[in-house]
């Protein structure tokens, strides 16, 4: 499965570049593997959860999981401030080799 990319155009930096690669990555990852869904759980339950600092992240994304997984992917590539909030404090669901977001940066972003 492939998601519709990229729905940014404008970029700030090559860091926020980098961040929505990542994120169309992760999107196209939990398309194709909705198990994914649940190692972004774990990862907020074992380093999130407890953080007294991280509630909001931790509210946020626990609400967000709950969606179907290409609401999922619809919501962290959203172009507002809603999706750039998604992206910075975005679980772990996949570990993304740096290569791959070179590849795509340097096909399509």
């Amino acid at each position: 499965m492939t998601v519709m990319r990229p729905l940014k155009t404008m970029f700030r930096d090559g860091h926020e570049r980098r961040s929505y690669a990542r994120a169309i990555i992760v999107a196209e990852r939990l398309l194709a593997d909705p198990g994914l869904v649940e190692e972004g759980r774990k990862y907020l339950d074992r380093f999130i959860k407890g953080d007294v600092h991280q509630q909001s992240i931790y509210v946020l994304w626990t609400k967000t999981l709950e969606l179907p997984p290409a609401e999922i992917a619809e919501r962290l590539l959203a172009d507002d401030a809603s999706g750039e909030n998604l992206r910075a404090t975005a679980p772990v669901f996949t570990v993304i080799h740096a290569d791959e977001v070179r590849d795509l940066i340097a096909s399509s972003l």
